[in-house]
């Protein structure tokens, strides 16, 4: 079970004033989706929102919704942030079955340092940082983490390198490049700026 609880309120007003009112009542306007049910409109408190995102994982984290005495089995489906100050502005979140799988998206984790790196320098470049999975909410992973160790110089890892849990089936391309070590820079060679004439 969840052990994120959120308190939602619905709310009837919508618009860039009804935003204001509530930001004033340290609250941020929020959308609950679900399928085959009308959307909701509600507010929460953005403190609360920011108890999700100190698992790691926002957007694959299960949360509780608490709205009008019930709660509501959710994950976070997209937020906005103040692009200056760091300051939650908008969170919509979509209601799940738990009996039923979902397709979120798991952040990717590089463990260790390739022994291309350590051999022959250079950096691993990161390419892709998430995956998209299918699994029922309870088996949805907060990360997967790759063990990238054994790299080469010019080794790649791809999608398919992902230990899939039993429950979980991989929905992103099983050849995307998560990361690869494609070897030191060649150090670029001094211009020539020709023979310098004595004075």
């Amino acid at each position: 079970m969840s052990d994120i609880v959120v308190s939602a309120e619905a709310r009837d007003q919508r618009g860039k004033n009804e935003a204001r009112r509530l930001r004033a009542r340290g609250r941020i306007p929020g959308i609950v989706y679900a399928p085959k049910k009308e959307n909701v409109a509600i507010s929460v408190s953005p403190r609360e929102l920011a108890a999700v995102f100190k698992t790691g994982a926002a957007e694959s984290t299960l949360v509780d919704l608490e709205l009008d005495g019930k709660r509501r089995k959710v994950i976070l489906k997209d937020y906005q942030v103040h692009p200056v100050r760091a300051e939650f502005l908008h969170a919509d979140f979509y209601e799940v079955a738990l009996d039923k799988a979902v397709q979120v998206k798991v952040h990717v984790e590089l463990q260790g340092i390739p022994v291309g790196v350590k051999t022959y320098g250079g950096l691993l470049e990161f390419i892709t940082r998430e995956v998209l999975i299918s699994c029922l909410p309870l088996d949805i992973p907060k990360t997967f983490i790759v063990d990238v160790t054994p790299l080469e110089i010019g080794g790649a890892v791809r999608a398919s390198s992902i230990p899939m849990p039993p429950n979980v089936k991989l929905m992103t391309d099983p050849h995307q490049l998560l990361a690869h070590h494609p070897g030191p820079r060649p150090r670029r060679a001094p211009r020539n700026l020709g023979p310098r004439l004595g004075h």
